[in-house]
């Protein structure tokens, strides 16, 4: 584990405790005292402040990054060059060299090592709904819209001191990667940038933008991110509405439900009124969905099923996995540098600046 920060701490420490074929043997970070708090909390047996003896000792193990994004691509090369395979967090990097030195690194290295970029949100149980339910009918899709919603006391935004607001895009530069990696997989195709919006509707002096609305495309369909700091409640982790030429797909983490509803004109000719019966009957359908995904959250959050890093917890087993078996993730570095170059246009796109 490199970094001994709160993302190591509160999310890839409780996740990797988890992962049975995996056992954490040291913890490195350049304030000694932070590695070796965690170090006592978690019972990890080492503790080191330099980088190239941890590499220099550990043979053929996972160096976990959880440093600051700017940091990223001479850690993760640095490992991969020492023959180390490398998880890395989210954003993969914040220039597009950076992004490209980490994936040539990968593919000189390729099959013997491995990279694996934090793609979390992918191992979200809504999520994965949504994704069965797409793939399973095998649907058509035409657009999809994704919302992330805060609350003005976000612990990252209202924190004048937090590292996110030195990042490109501010807070933006550090949760903005998500809806857009989450888009890139369900469109299934590499996307374009269309149009940036940004507004400033808070009032913390700090930051420039709070509010942000993207919209992309690819072949026909289209996607929208909007992300908002000044929402009445949270989304957990993010809204997605996929339209299909079939059906409407639609998870709402406002109130962690997810339905599906099938084509309510199929059937009947154009200029044709469809019947109040066929109306109600979709109405207690949705209903009933509704209803299941309140039973099945109710006893995921009394049987602990929601805990902290339980999507890195997914990740690390599918990564872990993959390497006992000798093959590459389903989301590989691949998809992950696409998703960030993405990521990076739409932060440049904000500051009306060239990519």
């Amino acid at each position: 584990m490199v970094g001994a920060g709160e993302v190591a701490n509160g999310l890839h420490l409780p996740a990797w405790r988890n992962v049975k074929e995996a056992h954490v043997v040291a913890v490195c970070d350049v304030n000694k005292q932070r590695a070796e708090r965690i170090a006592s909390h978690w019972r990890i047996a080492r503790v080191c402040t330099d980088f190239s003896e941890l590499l220099d000792e550990a043979k053929d193990a996972i160096v976990d990054l959880c440093t600051p994004p700017a940091t990223h691509a001479t850690l993760a090369c640095k490992a991969m060059q020492s023959g180390h395979h490398v998880v890395l967090e989210k954003p993969m990097a914040l220039t597009a060299s950076d992004t490209e030195a980490i994936y040539n690194e990968y593919e000189k290295r390729k099959p013997q090592v491995r990279l694996c970029v934090i793609q979390n949100f992918l191992f979200e149980p809504a999520i994965l709904s949504v994704k069965s339910i797409v793939g399973r009918r095998q649907a058509d899709i035409l657009s999809i819209d994704i919302r992330m919603l805060h609350t003005p006391n976000d612990v990252m935004i209202s924190d004048i001191g937090h590292w996110s607001h030195s990042l490109p895009g501010g807070r933006f530069g550090e949760c903005l990667i998500h809806p857009v990696y989450v888009l890139r997989n369900l469109m299934g195709a590499r996307m374009r940038v269309r149009d940036v919006y940004a507004a400033k509707r808070g009032s913390y002096e700090w930051v420039n933008y709070d509010e942000l609305h993207a919209s992309f495309d690819h072949g026909g369909k289209f996607g929208s991110i909007y992300i908002s700091f000044n929402a009445s409640r949270w989304t957990m982790p993010m809204s997605i509405r996929v339209h299909t030429k079939d059906m409407i797909v639609d998870y709402d983490g406002t109130n962690l439900t997810c339905t599906s509803q099938g084509g309510l004109m199929q059937g009947y000719l154009p200029g044709t009124r469809v019947p109040k019966v066929r109306i109600l009957e979709d109405v207690i359908g949705v209903s009933s969905q509704i209803l299941k995904s309140a039973v099945g959250n109710a006893s995921r959050i009394v049987t602990g099923g929601w805990r902290a890093g339980m999507t890195h917890e997914g990740l690390f087993k599918s990564f872990v996995g993959s390497l006992l078996r000798g093959e590459q993730m389903p989301y590989g570095p691949e998809e992950s540098r696409e998703a960030n170059l993405l990521f990076l246009e739409t932060l440049a796109r904000l500051h009306n600046a060239e990519f």
